[in-house]
């Protein structure tokens, strides 16, 4: 090759070794940016392993909780026992009430007729 050919082929051959080390740069930044979404994705799927895992957690315990309506129904079950039990407890309060003031009269009977037996 002479002088004046290398002239001339030696900036092309730089810019065809510029234009190389252009795409070796670009094809090097999309390998980076493919093992980064490579990483994201293990990432995404590891939470995703995690999410599942913590729903299937929830689910399990969510099927140990009594039905809401269960315990509504329960509570007014109960609700319903209590008034009957203040009511009961209401009568009883009567009913001591009476028997006591009866006690009083009989005591006081009694009481009339020693002194009358006394006599």
């Amino acid at each position: 090759m002479t002088l004046e050919e290398s002239r001339e082929v030696i900036p092309m051959m730089e810019t065809m070794i510029n234009q190389i080390e252009e795409q070796q740069n670009f094809m090097a930044a999309m390998v980076q940016e493919l093992q980064e979404r490579d990483r994201q994705l293990l990432s995404f799927q590891e939470q995703n392993q995690s999410l599942k895992s913590l729903n299937s957690e929830l689910s399990r315990l969510l099927n140990l909780l009594p039905d809401t309506e269960e315990l509504l129904s329960q509570i007014e079950q109960q609700k319903t026992r209590i008034e009957q039990l203040e009511n009961e407890n209401q009568q009883w309060q009567e009913l001591t009430q009476k028997l006591n003031n009866e006690n009083s009269l009989l005591q006081k009977q009694n009481s009339e007729l020693l002194t009358l037996n006394s006599r």
